[in-house]
C-alpha cells in the first residue's frame, strides 16, 4: 500500500534499490489494471455483487441482473478464467462463488459508495 512518505522513502534509497521498488510497484500496478479490466463491466460487476451474499447458480444470477443464461455464462467464464470467481458442479448445477480476496474488497467499496440504500439516498441504486 502506497502511503505519503513513499515518495520520500523512495528519494532515500540507492538506485538499484529504489530501480527493484519501482518495477515492483509496476508489477503490482499490472496486475491491478488486469483486475479492473475484469470487472470493468456492468453485467460482470453486478455478478460479483451477487455473489457477495454467497454462492449461485447460473440460472439464479441470470434471473437476477434480467439477462439471458448464455450471456450470463459468458460473463462466469470470463470471470473464472481471469480467477475471480470458481464453480463447483454439485448434480445438475455449477455453484459459481467469489474467489478473488482483493475483487471482493473493490466490490464492497463500490457496492458501499454507489449501491448502498445510504449512497443512493434511501433506495438501492444497483
Amino acid at each position: 500500500m502506497i502511503d505519503s512518505s513513499t515518495a520520500e522513502d523512495i528519494e532515500d534509497l540507492d538506485e538499484p534499490a529504489a530501480d527493484e521498488l519501482m518495477d515492483g510497484m509496476r508489477t503490482a500496478a499490472g496486475e491491478a489494471t488486469k483486475l479492473l479490466r475484469s470487472i470493468g463491466s456492468p453485467h460482470r460487476l453486478m455478478i460479483l455483487c451477487l455473489l457477495m451474499d454467497g454462492e449461485k447458480t447460473v440460472t439464479e444470477i441470470s434471473d437476477a441482473i434480467g439477462t439471458r443464461q448464455s450471456l450470463t455464462s459468458q460473463h462466469l467464464t470470463h470471470l473464472r478464467l481471469h480467477g475471480l470467481v470458481q464453480a463447483e458442479r454439485r448434480g445438475h448445477f455449477a455453484y459459481y462463488s467469489l474467489k478473488h480476496e482483493a475483487a471482493r474488497e473493490i466490490v464492497a467499496t463500490l457496492y458501499r459508495h454507489y449501491c448502498s440504500p445510504e449512497a443512493s439516498g434511501g433506495a438501492p441504486s444497483c
